[in-house]
């Protein structure tokens, strides 16, 4: 009869054994895979707390601006052109409401010197460094030229510009322009419009007076040399005429520039085309920029409405039933249905601002808020962003509830804590089952060592006992 081997084929295959020991991994590791879920539950709600605490700061962000920038963004202020192609105007919060009369009589232009009309390929014969001062915007510089005599006109005209362009803190920019196939002049344009941008220059050389450049050109400022087809001179006659001059409300204005900042109280024109006798006046007319404030304060309510979904969601998920979560969407939706500020406007609904059933905000009556910015921008302040405000009172729970070390930095602080203190009994868990599986599997190998040295005794018993082996059997 063949003996039973209650080891066989353990030597020569293992997964009797890791079948074994896999179950034994398995039962071990139940108390193990409890922990890792909670482990990733921890570590969901921590997630859930670090996108939290970025929602509350953008939110306090928004409740510290309008806290801390006054009544100027509750003032904003818009101009109406009724001919933007010729005039246009902005306005800040010191505009006064109303309608004013323009007329463009005039453009401000930047000044334009010519040449004389000159051969393009005609020697220009003069030799070695000439240097003259030339002014513009207000600013003398001295200009140096070098010539080697082989020079044509043009060729010198060409380096007259190049010197006067590369001359640093210039006024004007210098060009050479061919205005025939056979003949080029050189011209000079200011960088900046007005009469104090006018051009003149000094030449104690004669280098500028070969091409038509005499002091007699500008030598009367209101009546300068007007430059010909052919000859050197002026664009402009007067140098008053290079000023932007306007009527505003029947008064006559003259600046340098085609921007007024300094005609109207926080207005600024810009003028872009000038008009002719017999057209009507432009019509500006300042009111309530509403939809830029409505966009400012629409921003803050959306932070805030962010805010609640965030905490909502939360409350829905990873932080059901939690009361820290639920005290703090509490304590948010509290703050909108108490009396605000200190002014005549003690609610948002005052301005337009509507509560919605999940709490969310709403600017839903535009109107109601350009007539209370219309009236007095200040109240509107004082309800969103003075002492006691809907920004102020965001501010001061958010600012404690997102410090380091307020409620929101201590709950995370504390799901750190138990995130670190279960990935070390997840740790040390797993490697008690493995030490104690590895203990199996010694165990195992050392049976199956002694069991297979009993294997090889046994058989040679049995050999000294069989007929074949010579050795009488002793009769019992």
């Amino acid at each position: 009869m063949a003996s039973i081997n209650p080891l066989s084929g353990a030597q020569s295959q293992q997964s009797p054994l890791e079948t074994l020991l896999a179950a034994y991994r398995a039962q071990q590791e139940r108390p193990l895979q409890a922990l890792r879920e909670r482990q990733q539950l921890l570590q969901s709600q921590r997630n859930l707390l670090s996108s939290l605490r970025n929602t509350l700061q953008e939110l306090l962000a928004r409740a510290v601006d309008v806290a801390q920038r006054g009544t100027n963004p509750f003032a904003a202020r818009k101009v109406e052109s009724s001919s933007p192609d010729i005039a246009t105007a902005s306005a800040d919060s010191s505009a006064i409401l109303g309608s004013v009369t323009l007329f463009v009589e005039r453009l401000a232009r930047a000044d334009v010197l010519a040449s004389n009309r000159l051969s393009r390929t005609a020697p220009f014969g003069i030799t070695g460094t000439r240097s003259f001062q030339l002014t513009a915007n207000g600013t003398t510089v001295t200009v140096s030229v070098t010539f080697d005599g082989s020079e044509t006109t043009e060729q010198a005209l060409r380096r007259i510009a190049a010197a006067i362009n590369s001359t640093a803190d210039v006024g004007a920019t210098a060009t050479v322009v061919q205005d025939t196939p056979s003949t080029v002049r050189l011209t000079l344009i200011a960088k900046q419009t007005g009469s104090p941008a006018a051009i003149t220059f000094d030449d104690p050389e004669g280098l500028l007076a070969t091409l038509g450049w005499t002091p007699a050109l500008f030598a009367d400022p209101a009546n300068r040399t007007v430059m010909t087809d052919s000859s050197a001179g002026y664009q402009l006659s007067a140098v008053e005429q290079l000023n932007a001059q306007v009527v505003l409300n029947g008064i006559s204005l003259v600046r340098p520039t085609n921007t007024f900042d300094d005609a109207l109280p926080g207005v600024r024109l810009t003028l872009l085309r000038a008009q002719r006798s017999g057209d009507p006046p432009v019509t500006l007319t300042t009111t309530v920029d509403t939809d830029k404030v409505a966009n400012y304060i629409t921003t803050l309510l959306n932070a805030y409405n962010d805010a609640l979904k965030a905490l909502n969601s939360a409350l829905s998920k990873e932080f059901k039933g939690d009361g820290w979560t639920r005290a703090l969407l509490l304590q948010l939706r509290a703050i909108v249905s108490e009396q605000l500020g200190s002014g005549s406007l003690r609610s948002l609904s005052d301005i337009g601002i509507t509560i919605g059933k999940d709490g969310t905000l709403t600017l839903s009556a535009k109107d109601r808020l350009q007539q209370q910015l219309q009236n007095d921008p200040s109240q509107v302040a004082q309800l969103l962003g003075a002492n006691g405000g809907f920004a102020d009172r965001l501010r001061t729970l958010l600012e404690e509830m997102t410090a380091s070390n307020g409620g929101l930095g201590a709950r995370m602080r504390m799901t750190d804590e138990r995130i670190r203190n279960l990935s070390t009994r997840i740790r040390q868990l797993q490697q008690r089952i493995d030490q104690q599986v590895e203990a199996y599997r010694r165990e195992y190998l050392k049976l199956q060592q002694l069991y297979s040295m009993a294997q090889s005794q046994l058989g040679l018993l049995g050999n000294f006992a069989s007929p074949s082996s010579g050795i009488p059997l002793v009769s019992p």
